[in-house]
């Protein structure tokens, strides 16, 4: 059985658009489709101003760029302290079969600690990347995708490399 919009709901739309209320507010109260709320204040010449949703979702948009901008400087000091640490002393601490602690200092971590701070660096930089792709439009994506590949490409050598066979475990 089909419903028709009558006077009443046109005088229940008028209230609601003179309270303010969104469009999409009005057909949820109402229990109608927003497409028959749109055309109903179209005829009762009720327009839906939407300058300032749009002013919000700027406003939002603004917001959230800053935001990722702030996660790409964590990510790339991150991927900055993974690097540092690939490079310099390793301090390896152990026992000795008697039970003695030992203490030694390597000129730079193991194979397998320098692998997982390059993989680390780089999982750290494709984060990084990919965050300012998403501000950066078709050519600045164009060019971090390649810049990317690339680093990653050289990076996944690097860690197979460093790992022997058992790079495939960390997925590269």
């Amino acid at each position: 059985m089909s419903r028709t919009f009558s006077t009443e709901d046109e005088e229940t739309l008028r209230q609601l658009h003179a309270d303010g209320v969104s469009r999409n507010e009005i057909a949820r109260q109402m229990e109608w489709s927003v497409g028959t709320i749109t055309s109903h204040a179209q005829r009762l010449g009720l327009p839906f101003d939407r300058e300032p949703v749009r002013a919000a979702v700027e406003a939002r948009q603004i917001d959230l760029k800053d935001r990722r901008q702030r996660i790409q400087e964590q990510l790339l000091d991150l991927a900055e302290t993974a690097i540092d640490r690939a490079q310099r002393q390793y301090l390896v601490s152990g026992w000795t079969h008697t039970g003695e602690p030992v203490r030694e200092l390597l000129p730079e971590p193991p194979a397998k600690e320098t692998k997982d701070l390059t993989l680390a660096a780089s999982s750290a930089l494709t984060s990084a990347l990919k965050l300012a792709q998403v501000d950066a439009g078709d050519a600045g994506r164009e060019n971090a995708q390649g810049l990317l590949q690339s680093l990653s490409d050289a990076m996944a050598v690097a860690a197979r490399e460093l790992g022997g066979d058992d790079a495939d475990e960390y997925g590269s």
